[in-house]
């Protein structure tokens, strides 16, 4: 299933990010992921396969300037609270809704200075089986 990907090429998309957004978990400085979230459930499945799942998310921004945390994660979140369609390039699933979760806070600083900004996603899906 190809729905990570396609979340994060959305966010990719938008205009104005301060850096590219990469798939995987915060590992350095100014370092701005989307990874998966435990927590995501199967609600309810068809006689067909196809489940209706919730999809858990979270955007993280790693960097030592916070304005530019806040800014880029609001920038994300009206990106998302305003996105209508995904597509998947593979067929895997039916993007059926996006909700945020958890609007952009500031998690942990470091003692080096480094601020640790989130961001949390639901994305509910019809997942085909394979």
């Amino acid at each position: 299933m190809d729905l990570w990907e396609r979340l994060s090429d959305s966010i990719d998309s938008i205009q104005g990010l301060p850096m590219p957004c990469s798939m995987g978990f915060l590992n350095a400085d100014d370092t701005l992921c989307v990874y998966s979230m435990p927590g995501s459930r199967t609600v309810e499945e068809y006689f067909d396969g196809t489940k209706e799942r919730e999809m858990l998310y979270e955007v993280g921004f790693n960097t030592k300037d916070q304005e530019k945390a806040n800014k880029t994660l609001w920038l994300i979140s009206n990106h998302l609270d305003e996105l209508s369609t995904l597509d998947s390039e593979d067929g895997s699933f039916v993007f059926l809704g996006i909700e945020i979760s958890e609007t952009p806070f500031v998690s942990e600083q470091d003692v080096q200075g480094n601020s640790t900004y989130l961001l949390g996603i639901k994305i509910t899906i019809h997942q085909f089986k394979n």
